[in-house]
């Protein structure tokens, strides 16, 4: 009697964990790509309600408005905000008139290495200050 001979699966076992080590490593570039978009929103939120906040606390409105400016562009460009190659745009909308809400908006766009072709990489920030009234009328 013949015995039949037997088929090595080494070809199958090395296919399999070829497809295996791929899609391990697209997973890995996956996780490691949310970091930097993370961090983007992290600085975008911290620059837009600390704008927001220097936007309530002066009754001038156009002074209001450069410190709120200056002190969101001087968050996002800090050291430790890690988010090189990010591009960031701040709108600053100044109180129109004593005791009525400012906005300030932060929007930013993420470079496409971190993206992976899924979406366009953007969004925004947006926080509403209102300055008291007793505020608003100091002179």
């Amino acid at each position: 009697m013949r015995a039949k001979a037997r088929r090595s699966e080494k070809g199958q076992a090395m296919a399999e964990t070829a497809m295996f080590s791929v899609l391990l490593v697209l997973m890995a570039f996956g996780f490691l790509s949310l970091i930097p978009i993370h961090r983007a929103r992290t600085a975008a939120t911290a620059s837009a309600y600390g704008c927001a906040q220097f936007l309530s606390q002066s009754p001038d409105a156009v002074r209001a408005a450069q410190n709120a400016y200056q002190i969101a562009n001087t968050t996002l460009n800090s050291e430790w905000s890690g988010t090189f190659g990010v591009q960031y745009r701040v709108s600053v909308e100044p109180p129109r008139a004593p005791g009525d809400p400012g906005a300030c908006t932060v929007s930013w766009q993420i470079p496409e290495l971190f993206r992976l072709g899924f979406g366009n990489g953007s969004s925004q920030e947006r926080f509403i200050s209102r300055s008291e009234t007793w505020k608003a009328k100091w002179r």
